[in-house]
């Protein structure tokens, strides 16, 4: 798994990124953008070692992707699906603006970006608490109904899972994601939604 992510973040970078910067400016650019990358990489490796329910591939020929508010991770990702399958299937990537344009049956994985107002983030767990959608945020909250949240520790893009939030919408993820990740605390009564 790891050595997967470092071939795909490889991959996923254009050439001439490389280049050495003097700049503040230049220098945070491009550490935004291989925190995309770096995402984009997990995305598809959710999608990849994560069993759906087999009923719900049954309509869509697509392994879909949703991605609210981060233009830098679509780009990313859109990298990854020209190149990869998830479950042999080819990848789509669906961009939102917002969370309202996110239709239930959509997406087989969703990720929420940090740019997104928490309440709005809650309420769209909340539309999605139904279905077998594979909801993954980057939020201090961890929002009710998040599968995997992105954490940032000593500079390192981790993630967490919710066991028990996966079990429930009936996703089986391999013991390698499980291993790669920690296990994401219950929400305390002073975290909030």
């Amino acid at each position: 798994f790891a050595s997967l992510l470092g071939i795909l973040c490889f991959a996923a970078w254009a050439p001439g990124q490389e280049a050495t910067t003097t700049s503040p400016e230049q220098a945070a650019i491009l550490k935004i953008a291989k925190a995309d990358n770096i995402k984009a990489v997990y995305l598809y490796s959710f999608g990849r070692f994560t069993q759906w329910p087999a009923h719900e591939f049954a309509l869509h020929p697509e392994f879909r992707i949703g991605i609210v508010g981060s233009a830098g991770v679509r780009s990313s990702l859109e990298k990854i699906a020209g190149k990869r399958t998830v479950h042999d299937r080819p990848i789509k990537v669906i961009y939102y603006q917002s969370v309202l344009d996110v239709e239930l049956t959509d997406c087989d994985l969703l990720f929420v970006s940090a740019t997104i107002f928490p309440v709005d983030i809650a309420a769209l767990m909340g539309r999605l608490q139904e279905t077998s959608v594979l909801t993954v945020t980057e939020s201090s909250s961890r929002p009710n109904g998040t599968v995997v949240n992105f954490v940032e520790s000593n500079g390192q893009i981790q993630f967490e899972i919710n066991l028990e939030e996966a079990k429930r919408k009936q996703l089986a993820m391999d013991a390698r994601l499980l291993r790669q990740g920690t296990r994401m605390q219950p929400h305390s009564p002073s975290q909030g939604p």
